[in-house]
């Protein structure tokens, strides 16, 4: 699958004590892959640990499910970008799952 846009960045929050960032982009295959990384105090407070990373995965596949959910017939990194920016970025996992639109997931806690 080929998109003109192949990445956007949802979140790149910055404090002095803590960073916060997601990006979505298209893997090789086609698929669909949002990659968030959340470092500092405040991870450190709720995890344990001052790193936590994690991956959400839409296959190839699976993407007119994606589409047909957000209502777009081309590349949705733009609806995306345009509907979960900065803070709404924490909308997406939820958007996903009351859309049916099946991802896998990935994280890791660890300095």
């Amino acid at each position: 699958m080929f998109f003109e846009l192949k990445k956007v960045v949802l979140r790149d929050e910055r404090t002095k004590t803590d960073s916060r960032g997601l990006i979505a982009r298209y893997g090789l295959n086609g698929d669909l892959i949002f990659e968030g990384q959340d470092l500092g105090a405040a991870v450190k407070a709720f995890w344990g640990s001052s790193e936590y990373e994690w991956t959400w995965t839409i296959k190839a596949h699976d993407a007119p499910k994606l589409m047909q959910a957000l209502k777009v017939r081309r590349n949705p990194l733009r609806e995306l970008k345009r509907r979960f920016s900065g803070p709404r970025a924490s909308g997406i996992e939820t958007f996903l799952r009351d859309n049916a639109v099946p991802f896998l997931f990935w994280s890791r806690v660890g300095d």
